[in-house]
């Protein structure tokens, strides 16, 4: 065959390659009470009840509809993972090492999730563990501005819901986010608004903050935290909170500009022994893990 004929039909092949996979990218496939796992092209929707077995990756967006549960089996069959660097406070913490995010499965959404359960219906994101324990499951991952959480219960996780990149039309609204290893809701990389939500049982904190841009965190009542908001760095409106039985209340950094109005702080009680744990390790109420 010559070298003419070989580069047509390399040509083709890629010609043919590049129009599938921009077909899968604009495509919408529907998906209900399957097991999943790995990386999935264009945009899905999700019903029933999902299994995720190992690291899933949408790339594109993901709309989850209304009472749809999504289960994490406590594993990864994809053995992906990264180690999350120390930062003075998590620098023992045996989930922040590569050898948990290997064996612990997330979700990752490329561009927009939309999961907007109503009261009646709610859309839980759980594990699928008999008795379901702290970062049974690492996170979920999301970057498309346009996002909505409404009515949503995220628990068992190590790092709750995780917002990234710029998102001042998203909104994370009317949701509970419980049973946390880290934070509850993880915002530093994103200016996401967060309204009116639940946020409870956080090793670290209900909301951390860090991103520019005047973000609105505001209405959200935070129980049972280590610290009940903490902005890093950043601009952030943090106003009209109600923060109850948490060791810290809206911790704002000298690195901050946060602004803080009408929030209210119950301690826990003096002498506090609650504590979170994984195996040996332990973040106290007070003071630091150990």
């Amino acid at each position: 065959m010559s070298k003419k004929r070989i580069a047509i039909i390399i040509c083709i092949i890629l010609i043919v390659s590049i129009g599938f996979l921009a077909f899968k990218f604009f495509s919408t496939t529907k998906t209900e009470n399957e097991q999943i796992s790995g990386v999935y092209l264009g945009n899905q929707i999700w019903s029933g009840e999902i299994t995720i077995t190992g690291d899933t990756a949408i790339l594109g967006n993901l709309t989850v509809l209304p009472a749809t549960v999504v289960k994490f089996v406590v594993g990864d069959d994809r053995g992906w993972g990264d180690e999350v660097e120390k930062d003075g406070f998590n620098d023992n913490d045996p989930t922040r090492l590569k050898s948990y995010t290997t064996t612990h499965s997330g979700l990752f959404v490329l561009r927009k999730l939309i999961a907007k359960g109503t009261k009646d219906k709610n859309i839980v994101f759980t594990s699928a563990a008999p008795k379901p324990y702290l970062a049974d499951w690492e996170a979920i991952v999301f970057q498309g501005d346009g996002s909505v959480l409404d009515n949503v219960v995220v628990e068992y996780t190590r790092n709750g819901i995780n917002p990234v990149g710029k998102q001042p039309n998203s909104v994370i609204q009317n949701s509970i986010s419980r049973h946390v290893m880290w934070g509850a809701i993880s915002a530093a990389n994103s200016n996401i608004k967060i309204i009116n939500n639940y946020l409870s049982d956080a090793g670290h904190e209900g909301i951390d903050l860090k991103f520019n841009g005047n973000q609105e965190v505001s209405g959200n009542i935070i129980d049972d935290c280590h610290t009940g908001i903490a902005s890093i760095a950043g601009s952030q409106i943090i106003k009209n909170n109600t923060i109850t039985n948490c060791g810290d209340s809206v911790y704002i950094d000298p690195k901050s500009s946060a602004t803080s109005i009408g929030n209210t702080f119950v301690s826990a009680p003096e002498g506090s022994k609650r504590e979170w744990r994984y195996g040996n390790y332990v973040i106290p109420i007070f003071g630091y893990p150990k």
